[in-house]
């Protein structure tokens, strides 16, 4: 499968305090942009012995320019009349905008959706903030009947994404139990907040935090009323045998294509620095092959850690280069994650063989 990206904007109804894009500029992917990736990737796919593109709209708000999406749409399937490859489209969206229109275009086409909510009210509105003023959580509610008209149409899960930082951390329990038992949502995918400090007592309380989200993971699912979690899903991996240390593959198999067409291998490092070309040029053949030739890390601490085998962090080499400026040194707190991981799999592998996701 070869994914591609596309940062349809960078504009957006929110202001959300951890948005890895920043500050947006208002900016809008020129169709000419969106059609040479859209080309580039076709080209890529050919040589893909599964032939499937998946095609991700993201944004800002990839909503705000749903006209785009309609037109890149019909533009690859037009494409592909002639390639008959298997077409998987997903699109990231805060869901405030979201109409019947939208809905409707979004079970025709069979796209997966993510949808961004941290939790009850008072959490998400801490960081999830409107430009005009209204609370993000009550106009996200307004619009689950809308979400949940779109799981029963395509038979799919919606996908919630939920970010814990350093002033929500200490809700993260309670905000998954709302997430679940009040708003229904099935598929929870957290996201930590790697680019901020955390001290030892954060990740201490942190660590019950995931703790007790894991215990209530477990008794829903032997209740047969489970959910599916990123973090849980990560365990049930844990000892599966990694054919490449590369794994992701993030710049080989995937691309990113910001609005402006510079081209990044995923959105954990959009530095200039780490740019892998641009949409008129194509894509830097040596950083490529530095990529695909980046199977190992020199790094003795890495290499004597107890979760090595299992550990994808390591090797997560974009996020290595944003966090320490170094390929072969993991940002710390993602080495915290991991070995939390692994501790929690070895005190409960027994039960954790058992999960099926």
């Amino acid at each position: 499968m070869y994914i591609l990206t596309l940062e349809i904007n960078q504009k957006c109804n929110l202001a959300c305090k951890y948005c890895y894009l920043g500050e947006k500029d208002g900016s809008k992917m020129t169709r000419d942009t969106a059609i040479k990736a859209i080309n580039m990737a076709f080209e890529k796919v050919r040589i893909h012995k599964d032939r499937k593109l998946w095609v991700d709209f993201v944004g800002g708000e990839a909503l705000l320019d749903f006209l785009m999406i309609r037109e890149m749409v019909a533009y690859i399937e037009e494409k592909n009349v002639a390639e008959s490859f298997d077409l998987l489209f997903s699109i990231t969206t805060n869901a405030t905008i979201f109409t019947d229109e939208i809905i409707d275009f979004l079970v025709d086409k069979n796209f997966s959706l993510k949808v961004s909510i941290d939790g009850e009210k008072s959490v998400n509105d801490l960081n999830r903030i409107a430009k005009t003023g209204y609370s993000v959580h009550d106009k996200i509610v307004s619009k689950l009947e809308l979400i949940q008209d779109f799981e029963k149409r395509t038979n799919k899960i919606v996908q919630v994404t939920n970010v814990v930082t350093k002033n929500n951390y200490m809700n993260y329990f309670d905000s998954v139990k709302y997430l679940v038992n009040e708003l229904g949502f099935r598929l929870l995918d957290t996201g930590i907040d790697y680019y901020t400090d955390w001290s030892e007592e954060e990740k201490a309380r942190l660590e019950v935090e995931i703790r007790k989200i894991f215990d209530f993971f477990i008794e829903l699912a032997k209740q047969g009323r489970g959910f599916r979690w990123s973090f849980a899903e990560s365990l049930v991996e844990m000892k599966k045998e990694r054919q490449k240390f590369y794994s992701c593959g993030a710049g080989i198999v995937s691309l990113y294509v910001r609005c402006d067409g510079s081209l990044f291998a995923c959105p954990g490092n959009l530095d200039e620095e780490v740019t892998l070309g641009h949409i008129d040029d194509g894509l830097d053949r040596q950083k490529i092959e530095w990529l695909k030739q980046f199977d190992s890390i020199d790094n003795d601490k890495c290499q004597n850690c107890a979760a090595y085998d299992c550990c994808v962090e390591k090797s997560c080499v974009m996020m290595n280069i944003a966090k320490t400026g170094n390929p072969h040194q993991p940002d710390s707190m993602l080495c915290w994650t991991r070995l939390l991981m692994y501790q929690i799999y070895m005190e409960n592998e027994k039960v954790i063989s058992c999960i099926k996701m």
